[in-house]
């Protein structure tokens, strides 16, 4: 009889490596809340609690998202973020929120959050949005949504929302982080400090180096 390691206990051990895996995301709590503090110079991978018995009722709370944010850019968009260096009763419970308003046209280009999925809920407007699913299928899954919609962007992937109407747009997004991230594709790869060597975008891209320069003068 083999005198190795029980194949029962193996199949149990890889069970729950990968469950730790798939159920991977912002710390649990153990404790009823975490509030931040702001006092420290410690660089950490989250933020340093302070004294439960110091916390007040304004660590939980934010007020403004009912101001618009301004889209006189580019884009014709504006993130109104609210993660746990806004709202410092979020830290440890794997949660934030975001105001997302649009200009006529507007659009949130094509970016990731690496920490987070987010859900949005369309409050004003029409909006066509999708997201990418990763290498090699990379196949696009869009909606265009009205007032009342909800959508939802798998963590990590690329997606994007375009106001597809010539009236102002309003969402409000929730995200499974306290600190999602955000990653737009275009700012970081043509918006790299210091700047990504163009014979390596050039390749990649498959476009003369000229377009790469061009483009780089745009995130500048």
């Amino acid at each position: 009889m083999d005198k190795g390691v029980p194949m029962d206990f193996v199949t149990v051990l890889l069970f729950a490596l990968a469950c730790s895996l798939a159920f991977a995301s912002d710390p649990n709590p153990l404790q009823d809340f975490c509030v931040a503090t702001k006092d420290s110079n410690e660089f950490v991978n989250g933020k340093f609690c302070n004294n439960p018995k110091d916390a007040k009722a304004d660590d939980f709370f934010f007020s403004g998202l009912d101001k618009p944010g301004d889209t006189s850019n580019k884009q014709g968009s504006n993130v109104t973020a609210v993660n746990v260096d806004k709202l410092a009763g979020l830290n440890t419970l794997g949660i934030s929120v975001a105001r997302i308003d649009f200009a006529p046209y507007g659009l949130n280009p094509p970016h990731t959050h690496p920490r987070a999925t987010e859900i949005i809920v369309v409050l004003e407007g029409t909006l066509y949005v999708g997201f990418v699913t990763s290498n090699t299928n990379n196949r696009l899954f869009t909606k265009v949504l009205k007032k009342g919609d909800v959508f939802v962007f798998p963590i990590g992937l690329i997606h994007f929302q375009w106001n597809i109407e010539n009236t102002d747009a309003l969402v409000f997004a929730a995200l499974s982080s306290q600190n999602p991230g955000v990653i737009t594709i275009a700012d970081a790869v043509f918006g790299a400090n210091p700047p990504i060597n163009r014979d390596v975008l050039s390749k990649a891209f498959q476009v003369d180096k000229n377009v790469i320069k061009y483009l780089e003068k745009q995130f500048k």
